[in-house]
């Protein structure tokens, strides 16, 4: 064990001792804004089991880490992606080869490839509405009132597709009243963000909100071909909002457009020598990370998205209960050109174009049966439709070989649920859950060769088709499948709860989108966790220390496991089986403490022990033709350090004619394999991060003024690896040191 991963674990376990960091994990969070007034630590409030009204943190009987919107303003956090290394247990990261498509991984359970195809095991949702897709993911965060992270299945309350956990972000509703807030942030990398929120009142019932959010900078990368950067991000989001109130009915009207005009993919290679794609001279090793890539010239640096989304929140107070309805339509369309070997030869190149939408309705009714008993039942509908065309060029493996591949899916399912509460006494609480589903997939891939007409130049889009290298296939399946909970807690002093539960959760099954033979599209089942969870929370010494604590062991079956397949000839797959078995365990804990007014101490830190107990599939033979049997029972889940945590110190004290915060902040995840497979190529090395902001503001909070530094020491590292044995490796690499000033004003 290094020097420095000692001391990283001696933080997080003795220091239960000094520590720890809130702001990511479901107590006060250290970067929030300062509250000089308080005597102790924040109630934070959350609506995660979807009840009547808000629950304080505190008494809600899961794993929850909750984030304020003043936590992620002051640490500069303007998409879910800077999250990353922050929460323990919980990895996010960026698909090697699709920069805007998120890799969500809680507790070990997560997916390893982008297609909309392989769904989700960690669902993000936004304003109750669920995100069915990773590509449209990564959210901006501005104008966020929290955003809460839900450890574990959450099946019976947010349905499929949610085995790891729930990603549950609330924006700031119209507050009826005139006034409004703005940002403007200038940073290195010519970084400039400029959001804007205005509050307007329209008549005595009917309010309305319009916020916008720009986000750019110029990129991280340069090109090794002409010296010219890489990566750059431009977004700009619009969301309007008109709320009408009027006695016991109120309905949220919520529109948005998300603009996203960004650089390509910018993953790095370390293509070793005897592979296919390899070239001596281009790309770096996989133990030496740098921000220089190669792009071919004549490729467009592009990967340009355009989101709309309408969402209507009803919520009204009956004879019958509480009844909320949330409806939304979301679709997105996405063209992006991706340089995948990541030099500036042609030898392995992409383009997709995306076409999604989904439509979606929720109803559920929360009312007391007893004075003793609360229910919660509630209906689910949801319809997902895309189009997905992708056309590669392999000049790489032959010189003019292109291939172009499609595939569409159509998804439906329904469900019913129901959660009920139980008072057995006034300290002992019994919960109970289940939820129905109801599904059925549509499907239809392609997949073909294309080869130059020009004999032996290169392959472009659009060359003809060889004869007869054209395979279709598609496919039709329902499923039925039951999530289900139960749980008990009890209060043991007004400040202090533990409790226990059992969960089964499951995503969904489905076909694979992209195929080399007619019957690689499958189907594929639906995988099942169960999770065996108890935890403490307590709020101590009148609320100046914060302990919380978790312990979970997960049963996971009829894994899909997605294996990337690139044979010799250049052709490609992701195919899905039902082919694993594993068992994980692990431990969270979170200390806040406010030892003196004005002062935050925090810390979490979490083990996890993750590994396949069964897993036989086939791998490709070397000669880059057959498929051969292999074990990998065992080996570790991807995307799960045994260890991670982080600490913070947040200080805020009266400086001249106002007061000064300064918030500094260490993360830490230990070493990780990226795939299933285990190859030491697939290893990334242990993470640790310093972040650290300083701002002033005078007396009266109307504006603030401050700097901003993330990854102080510049680390270099890979977040993500991508490795084909025998044709290529590619590497993600996280941010580099950034730095800047920051301006806000609210009126």
């Amino acid at each position: 064990m290094s020097s420095n991963r000692q001391y990283s674990l001696t933080l997080s376990t003795s220091i239960v001792a000094l520590v720890l960091a809130g702001a990511a994990h479901g107590q006060e969070p250290a970067g929030s804004a300062p509250q000089r007034t308080t005597h102790g630590l924040e109630e934070i409030v959350v609506i995660s089991q979807k009840r009547g009204e808000a629950e304080n943190l505190q008494t809600v009987p899961i794993s929850v880490a909750a984030i304020t919107g003043a936590a992620l303003a002051e640490r500069q956090i303007n998409n879910i992606s800077g999250l990353a290394n922050s929460i323990p247990n919980v990895q996010i990261n960026r698909f090697s080869n699709s920069a805007d498509s998120a890799v969500f991984t809680i507790r070990g359970v997560g997916v390893n490839d982008a297609d909309p195809y392989v769904g989700t095991t960690v669902s993000v949702v936004v304003d109750g509405v669920v995100v069915g897709v990773n590509t449209a993911a990564l959210l901006s965060l501005f104008d966020i009132e929290r955003v809460e992270i839900l450890r574990g299945p959450q099946g019976t309350l947010f349905g499929a597709n949610t085995t790891g956990g729930v990603i549950n972000v609330v924006t700031k509703q119209p507050t009826g009243e005139l006034g409004g807030e703005a940002q403007l942030v200038y940073g290195n990398y010519d970084r400039i963000n400029a959001n804007f929120a205005l509050n307007f009142p329209v008549t005595d019932k009917l309010s309305g909100k319009v916020s916008v959010l720009h986000s750019s900078h110029d990129g991280y990368f340069r090109n090794t071909a002409d010296g010219r950067r890489l990566g750059e991000e431009n977004v700009t989001s619009i969301r309007g909002y008109l709320r009408y109130a009027a006695g016991s009915y109120d309905a949220t009207l919520i529109g948005e457009y998300v603009r996203s005009r960004n650089g390509s993919q910018t993953s790095v290679s370390f293509t070793e020598p005897g592979f296919v794609l390899y070239r001596p001279g281009y790309g770096t090793t996989a133990d030496r990370p740098v921000f220089e890539r190669g792009h071919n010239p004549a490729l467009p640096d592009q990967n340009d998205r355009d989101t709309y989304s309408i969402t209507l929140t009803q919520n009204m107070e009956s004879g019958i209960g509480n009844i909320v309805a949330i409806t939304n339509y979301r679709e997105y369309k996405n063209d992006l050109y991706s340089d995948d070997d990541s030099i500036e030869l042609q030898l392995l190149e992409t383009r997709r174009t995306t076409d999604h939408y989904q439509l979606s309705q929720e109803i559920r009714d929360s009312f007391n049966l007893t004075d003793n008993i609360e229910l919660l039942i509630g209906g689910f509908g949801f319809l997902q439709r895309y189009e997905l065309l992708q056309d590669g060029v392999l000049d790489g493996f032959l010189p003019g070989l292109g291939q172009p591949q499609s595939q569409w899916q159509k998804n439906w399912h329904l469900s019913a649920f129901s959660q009920v509460y139980v008072d057995l006494s006034e300290a002992f609480r019994l919960q109970a859950g289940i939820r129905y589903t109801h599904e059925e997939t549509k499907a239809h891939s392609t997949t073909a060769n294309t080869l130059s007409p020009v004999p032996g130049g290169p392959a472009s889009f659009d060359d003809p088709i060889i004869p007869g290298s054209f395979v279709e296939a598609r496919g039709k399946k329902s499923w039925d499948e039951f999530g289900w909970k139960i749980g008990l807690d009890y209060q043991v002093t007004e400040a202090s709860m533990v409790y226990g539960y059992y969960a089964r959760g499951f995503k969904s099954g489905g076909f694979v989108g992209r195929i080399v033979f007619a019957e690689d599209i499958g189907p594929f089942d639906p995988e099942t966790l169960d999770t065996f969870e108890i935890g403490l929370k307590s709020d101590l010494f009148d609320r100046r220390l914060r302990i919380n604590l978790a312990a979970f062991y997960n049963i996971y079956k009829d894994m899909q496991v997605v294996q990337n397949i690139t044979y010799a000839s250049g052709a490609n797959s992701a195919t899905i089986q039902n082919a694993a078995k594993a068992k994980t365990k692990g431990i969270e804990l979170e200390i806040t403490a406010v030892p003196v007014d004005g002062l935050t101490i925090a810390a979490a830190g979490a083990y996890l022990d993750a590994a396949y107990s069964e897993f036989d599939t086939f791998v490709l033979a070397p000669n880059g033709i057959d498929l051969i049997p292999v074990s990998f029972a065992g080996n570790e889940l991807m995307n799960a350090p045994k260890w991670s945590g982080s600490a913070s110190v947040t200080y805020d004290a009266p400086v001249g004619p106002g007061f000064a915060t300064i918030f500094t902040e260490y993360t830490y995840s230990d070493p990780k394999y990226t795939n299933f497979t285990n190859f030491p190529q697939e290893r990334t090395r242990a993470i640790g991060l310093f972040n650290a902001t300083l701002s002033w503001r005078p007396e009266s909070e109307r504006w603030s003024i401050g700097v901003y530094g993330r990854n102080l020491a510049n680390k270099k590292y890979f977040a993500q690896k991508l490795f084909l044995p025998g044709t290529l490796a590619l590497g993600n690499l996280g941010a580099p040191r950034e730095y800047g000033l920051d301006f806000r004003y609210n009126w």
